[in-house]
């Protein structure tokens, strides 16, 4: 006959064993996951790689086969889609580079206390010469006071350069780029809102997917990889912060993320 404790000691046995299996088939369903995620973002890669590497090769045959045929405006023609082509190429490869390091086990945010508006203002003031050339204005409304805050400065300095980015790419000639910075008791929130060429009530749910292109050019006929809402995102949220979007179709974007004061 068991006595009382081999009975309890078997019980716990067996809810730790039935505890352990649990735990194991939640990481063999996350490893399912994570492999599937891989599968798709290589399956992507490929099918957003085929046609610039396509278009490059086949330019450069043309130019190797017949080169003293070749007319030297049909020449500077090809070599400058082949740059384009290939410049696209590496853009994609080294912005999935970027995710895959957001993606490590090994990833670690940099907290540092800085002053967050005067890293908001030197990314924006990189933009400036870019958007004048397009005649695009940027204005920048942000509090008087100094607004200190704990985050990774390379990695926000990213998610900011992004959003201004995809502003910049879809706003028209003559357009207006707007941001704010809004700080709480709790959280410090930056708006930036454009003019553009805006997104359907649609396609606005998908934009923070991977590869995800609503509008495959932009207003300058630059072709679009899709990463870079993506990367913010992932970024926003490892600093347990909110990121979102709103638009009007044909009439501008904007895009808001909120940071916890840690």
């Amino acid at each position: 006959m068991v006595n009382k404790n081999s009975a309890e000691y078997i019980e716990e046995l067996e809810n730790k064993i039935v505890d352990l299996s649990l735990k194991l088939k939640g990481k063999s369903n996350q490893l399912k996951n994570i492999e599937n995620e891989n599968y798709e973002r290589i399956r992507k890669l490929i099918h957003n790689l085929k046609n610039p590497i396509g278009v490059a090769y086949s330019f450069s045959e043309m130019i190797a086969e017949s080169s003293e045929k070749i007319s030297k405006e049909k020449l500077e023609k090809y070599a400058d889609i082949i740059k384009k082509s290939t410049d696209f190429s590496i853009e994609i490869l080294n912005t999935l580079a970027s995710l895959n390091r957001l993606k490590s086990p090994k990833f670690k945010l940099n907290y540092q206390n800085a002053n967050y508006c005067e890293v908001l203002t030197n990314v924006v003031n990189q933009f400036k010469t870019k958007m004048e050339n397009r005649d695009i204005s940027i204005e920048i409304n942000v509090p008087k006071n100094t607004v200190f805050l704990s985050f990774d400065i390379n990695e926000i300095t990213h998610v900011i350069n992004n959003i201004l980015s995809n502003a910049m790419r879809f706003s028209s000639n003559n357009s207006l780029v707007s941001i704010a910075v809004v700080e709480t008791e709790k959280a410090v929130e930056t708006i930036i809102t454009d003019n553009g060429i805006g997104i359907s009530e649609a396609d606005l749910p998908k934009i923070f997917d991977e590869f995800s292109v609503v509008n495959t050019y932009s207003e300058n006929n630059n072709k679009c990889v899709g990463l870079g809402l993506a990367i913010a995102k992932i970024i926003v949220n490892y600093h347990n912060g909110e990121i979102k979007a709103s638009s009007s179709f044909g009439k501008g974007t904007t895009f808001s993320f909120i940071l916890p004061k840690v």
